[in-house]
């Protein structure tokens, strides 16, 4: 019985800091996929409309262990919730030197200076 009355208030504390984040977004690894088209979705979507998503990672190679794997990747979506999400199932995935990953408002980007990412937009 006291093992049910442990359960459940960890269920209810659980629920209580739910609550307590407000309107936080939270993301699940549904794994990685790619961004949309820019130049596509620039054609039925105003290009300053759109979110541009960028990522450079790195992961510990699944086929040799003593091997450090990198991959960049880049696409366009309709809002930045989309984008953040796509940025997160990146990040899940390639976890190593995520440092030059960003969304930003428009297409196409403007350019961005070398060095680590900054929760600040580029340019303000």
């Amino acid at each position: 019985m006291r093992g049910k009355a442990i359960a459940s208030a960890a269920v209810v504390a659980g629920l209580m800091l739910g609550a307590a984040a407000g309107a936080a977004e939270a993301y699940e690894f549904t794994g990685t996929f790619p961004g949309g088209d820019c130049r596509k979705m620039a054609a039925s979507i105003p290009p300053g409309q759109l979110w541009y998503g960028h990522f450079t990672g790195r992961r510990q190679s699944p086929w040799n262990i003593d091997f450090i794997e990198g991959r960049t990747a880049d696409g366009c979506f309709r809002t930045k919730a989309e984008c953040d999400n796509w940025l997160y199932q990146w990040r899940s995935a390639w976890q190593l030197n995520f440092w030059n990953d960003y969304c930003v408002k428009g297409w196409p980007p403007k350019a961005r200076p070398a060095g680590p990412r900054t929760e600040v937009p580029f340019g303000q």
